[in-house]
């Protein structure tokens, strides 16, 4: 069977037997390095210690102690943000740079839903069988879409690492705290100008359509846009590719249009991106 027969329901999840970090002496101490003394508090509503509970597997731990060891971060400070398929912690690194991790959730069911997303990039041929694989490679597809996008100049985050199922990226935001997103401010002509513009360079010049671009994965900085969660982009050559952009744009003009912009009719964009 190739590639592109893969049934989606091979990427059920057969994790059951996910082993959580065990308190043991060797495990606490490595637990200890990797995190904070002084943790970062929330007051989003939701129970920190019960999220890295759920999150940091025995891989997963063992994932960001030897990026410790590799330098790559020095130590974590705690949970940003939590999503069904991710959490985001704020991590620093060896020069006291802040460090976006995203960490996929190994034990979710969500992925199998993502497959569409993959089976048909010629990028990505050989899938392996199990929710832990798809994970893995939605991992370093995300890193490898990000630095696709800094080699054209797109604005992202920039991409730092990617090992099993973490991905170190740079953190936009400061003091832990990220940057608002389109969804979270007011908004200009010079946004709808903005957004259009990344998305017609994402598709000409590094050749990827988002396939998720909305008002809630584009951070509104001092100095202009910048797109994120780039895990669902595909090749421009992958057989929903058109339907995936149809779809962001109509996602953007209809966000725009709503907050009382002037927006241009969706199959106009897309012709022009495509042309």
């Amino acid at each position: 069977m190739s590639s592109d027969d893969i049934d989606v329901d091979d990427f059920d999840n057969a994790d059951h037997d996910l082993e959580k970090f065990e308190s043991t002496d060797d495990n606490l101490e490595k637990f200890e390095k990797i995190f904070a003394k002084k943790r970062k508090v929330l007051d989003d509503g939701f129970d920190s210690n019960k999220v890295e509970n759920q999150v940091l597997d025995k891989s997963t731990m063992f994932t960001l102690y030897e990026m410790i060891n590799a330098k790559v971060i020095s130590y974590v400070n705690g949970i940003v943000k939590a999503g069904k398929e991710s959490v985001l912690f704020w991590a620093v690194g060896p020069d006291g740079q802040d460090i976006a991790l995203k960490v996929y959730l190994v034990s979710t069911v969500s992925f199998k839903k993502r497959a569409a997303y993959i089976v048909g990039d010629p990028r990505f041929t050989r899938l392996k069988h199990g929710t832990r694989n798809m994970v893995y490679l939605w991992a370093k597809k995300e890193y490898r879409n990000l630095r696709q996008c800094a080699r054209h100049n797109i604005p992202v985050p920039k991409p730092i690492y990617v090992s099993n199922n973490v991905l170190a990226l740079e953190f936009i935001g400061k003091n832990g705290i990220p940057a608002s997103t389109l969804h979270e401010t007011e908004i200009e002509e010079s946004d709808y100008t903005q957004a259009i513009e990344i998305m017609t360079k994402l598709y000409r010049n590094a050749r990827l359509v988002h396939g998720d671009f909305s008002e809630y994965n584009v951070f509104k900085t001092g100095s202009g846009l910048l797109l994120f969660d780039l895990g669902s982009a595909v090749d421009t050559t992958h057989p929903n590719a058109q339907n995936f952009l149809e779809r962001d744009i109509k996602n953007m003009t209809y966000f725009f249009a709503k907050r009382g912009l002037t927006v241009k009719n969706p199959k106009d964009i897309l012709t022009e991106i495509t042309s």
